[in-house]
C-alpha cells in the first residue's frame, strides 16, 4: 500500500517516546493541539474514531457559509481515499487464497458538474422527441406518414418525466445552478473541490 511504512514499536533503532496507560487525555484549554510528522501520523484502534467540530450558528451560516470559523472538518491532500478495497490473490502450488488491502478506484463526483451535464442530456433528449414528432417520417409501401396525435400524448408524458427530472437537480429556466440544497443527490454538507 504504503510506501513508507513505519516500523513495530520494539524494532525502531532511533529514539522514541512512549506513553502507556489505560487512558490518555491531552486538552488544550485556550489554543490548539498541534501534531507534526516527517514521514506519517497513524491512528488506529479496535473500535472507532470521532471527529467533532462545533455545532454550525445557522444565522451566520446563512449569511456567509464560506466565512465560517467553526464546524469544518478540512482534509487538504492531492489525493483522498475513503475505505479500502480487499484484493484476492490465489497459488495453485499449495492452494493458498491471500487477501491484501489495495487503494479504491472510483473517482469521487463534482456535484454542480454533474448537474449541467444531466441537464443537458435532458435537453438532448427533449429536442429529440420534438423533432421526432416534427420531422420523423416512414415509407411503407410507397406512402409516407407524418406526425401522429396518438404519439403526442406519451411523447408529452415523457417530457413531464424529464422536467420532473430537471427539477431534482433545481436549476432555473435557462439550464443555470440554483442552489446546491434543493438538489435531490447532493450532500447539503460534503463539498469537494
Amino acid at each position: 500500500m504504503a510506501k513508507y511504512i513505519p516500523k513495530e514499536v520494539n524494532q525502531y533503532q532511533g529514539s522514541q517516546v512512549i506513553i502507556n496507560s489505560d487512558r490518555l487525555v491531552f486538552n488544550a484549554k485556550e489554543d490548539a493541539i498541534l501534531l507534526y510528522s516527517d514521514k506519517a501520523i497513524g491512528f488506529s484502534t479496535g473500535g472507532s474514531i470521532y471527529f467533532d467540530t462545533s455545532q454550525v450558528d445557522k444565522d451566520q451560516e446563512a449569511e456567509d457559509p464560506n466565512n465560517l470559523d467553526h464546524g469544518k472538518f478540512i482534509v487538504n491532500s492531492p489525493y483522498i481515499y475513503l475505505g479500502l478495497k480487499t484484493k484476492n490473490t490465489y497459488t495453485m502450488n499449495p492452494p493458498i487464497a491471500q487477501s491484501s488491502l489495495e487503494f479504491p478506484t472510483e473517482s469521487a463526483v463534482l456535484g454542480d458538474q454533474l448537474r449541467k451535464y444531466l441537464n443537458d442530456v435532458l435537453g438532448v433528449i427533449e429536442e429529440l422527441l420534438d423533432d421526432l414528432y416534427d420531422n420523423y417520417s416512414v415509407t411503407v409501401h410507397g406512402a409516407t406518414s407524418g406526425p401522429n396525435k396518438d404519439n403526442e400524448v406519451w411523447m408529452n408524458q415523457l417530457k413531464e418525466e424529464i422536467q420532473r427530472l430537471k427539477d431534482d437537480i433545481n436549476l432555473d429556466e435557462q439550464g443555470q445552478l440554483l442552489s446546491s440544497d434543493g438538489c435531490v443527490f447532493l450532500s447539503k454538507n460534503v463539498k469537494l473541490i
